[in-house]
């Protein structure tokens, strides 16, 4: 992959380090939340900035005439992507998962029925649901995988209309049996919802045809997830399903007639992309497909998986490193998530920062369930009311490295070298982790905390004074 790797200007990004002469390379590991574009998506995307940008439909004059072309593509990009049937199915451009997400749950909310989410779940795979209705969460299996007898026992002893369960975990990479549950949710008379923000860009999707048992209904990702820049995001489904369901958003281009008595719904995908959407981005979006699809996602996926296999090698080999959930390369995309024993996540994930260049994430990736379950806290609640009483108090978390396209041995390597440094407790800055919303190198020594392996937080009762504030210099 390194003439893959050639064409992300990110990986000539350099950082200075706490202690170093010149600076670092950028090692970034932090793909589950964000993916760097490469040149031909850039290119894209300035094309269209500096040449045709202009509002799409209705528009007789050249430049919206060929922006409207390239958007109404987009569409057709994403449904051969992911194998989706054009005539009876559609992609609705959203702005994130998040919101792809919610107009899933949406849609679904006119029907009666309880939504199956799981413990594993992005919050954003579980509140929508919930606020709309009854939702019931699948329980995990001790190793963090989805227990799948407690999804056949609640499919079988409740009124299900929708499980929404997700492609590929952002904590620990896991990847449930999609079409298997697609099967059994079918038999049960409901329908699938896929979260594939973590699964698009790193393992090959296809939804399957209609009328296949194991077909996925409802399939939301992001292109800030796949290598596109951010703003654009799609949520496939069935076109029928869309069109029963009022505008997600009633407004310009939701329509196709209106006078003071009546309205006229457009169809979908119009119906409900109320606005002007993020056109750049949706191109944008699909030039990264496009680009993914000229690799080939087998080729993706044999590299990271045997990078994924690397770095859990290497971490799990160090003593005190604990890695949740799921170790089994070919049932887990490339997201590992460990605590260093006595060292705070937060505090961890700023050493690798400052002192290495290296990127990663920490905190409970909005999978509170999930972390809870599998750090084992068995009273998350309480633990937030002493927080909210100003007590000291164990909040749960973990540090997160993400494997993608470009990374490589050397960078896994730097991982692992600076996650002994860190055990060992030989960094060089010193750190203050309970004065400030972020932490962060100052001119003292580190405050004292005995949580180990994860964030210990006093809820501060007042702002710092000018004098505290003095210490923490600017990031720039």
């Amino acid at each position: 992959m390194d003439s893959v790797r050639d064409l992300f200007p990110i990986t000539r990004q350099k950082f200075p380090v706490m202690g170093g002469i010149e600076e670092r390379p950028l090692v970034y590991l932090d793909h589950g939340a964000s993916t760097h574009p490469p040149l031909p998506v850039i290119e894209v995307h300035k094309t269209f900035l500096e040449n045709y940008y202009a509002n799409i439909h209705r528009g007789n004059h050249n430049l919206s005439l060929i922006a409207t072309d390239m958007f109404d593509k987009v569409e057709e990009t994403i449904l051969d992507f992911i194998g989706g049937e054009h005539e009876s199915n559609t992609a609705i451009l959203t702005t994130n998962t998040t919101g792809a997400l919610d107009l899933a749950a949406y849609t679904m909310s006119i029907y009666d029925g309880v939504t199956l989410s799981t413990t594993m779940e992005h919050h954003s795979n579980y509140l929508p649901h919930k606020r709309r209705g009854t939702t019931v969460l699948v329980d995990i299996n001790p190793d963090g995988s989805l227990n799948m007898e407690d999804l056949k026992e609640k499919l079988e002893k409740l009124p299900v209309k929708l499980v929404a369960v997700t492609g590929a975990s952002n904590v620990t990479g896991f990847m449930p049996d999609i079409h298997e549950i697609a099967r059994l949710a079918h038999d049960a008379g409901a329908r699938i919802l896929v979260d594939g923000a973590q699964l698009l860009a790193h393992h090959e999707v296809d939804v399957r045809p209609d009328g296949d048992p194991s077909h996925i209904d409802f399939f939301a990702a992001a292109g800030h997830k796949a290598y596109a820049p951010f703003g654009s995001a799609f949520l496939f489904g069935p076109r029928e399903l869309f069109d029963r369901a009022d505008p997600y958003i009633p407004g310009g281009g939701t329509v196709e007639f209106v006078t003071p008595r009546m309205q006229v719904w457009a169809k979908s995908p119009d119906r409900h992309q109320g606005g002007t959407p993020n056109i750049p981005g949706a191109i944008a979006q699909a030039e990264a497909l496009k680009f993914l699809k000229n690799i080939g996602l087998d080729k993706i996926r044999e590299h990271e998986k045997e990078l994924y296999k690397y770095a859990l090698d290497k971490l799990q080999a160090i003593e005190g490193v604990t890695v949740y959930g799921p170790k089994d390369p070919e049932k887990c995309i490339g997201v590992i998530s460990f605590n260093i024993a006595d060292i705070p996540n937060e505090l961890a994930a700023a050493i690798l920062n400052y002192e290495a260049a290296i990127a990663t994430r920490n905190g409970c990736f909005c999978a509170h369930p999930y972390i809870q379950s599998l750090m084992n806290v068995k009273d998350p609640e309480g633990c937030w009311e002493k927080y909210e009483r100003g007590e000291t108090t164990f909040l749960m978390g973990a540090l997160r490295a993400t494997i993608g396209i470009y990374n490589n041995h050397q960078e896994i390597d730097a991982l692992a070298d600076m996650v002994k440094v860190i055990r060992d407790k030989e960094w060089k800055g010193e750190y203050d982790l309970l004065g400030s919303s972020l932490c962060q190198p100052i001119r003292f020594a580190m405050k004292e905390t005995s949580c180990p392996g994860a964030t210990c937080l006093k809820k501060k009762a007042a702002e710092p004074s000018e004098e505290e504030d003095e210490k923490i210099p600017s990031c720039g």
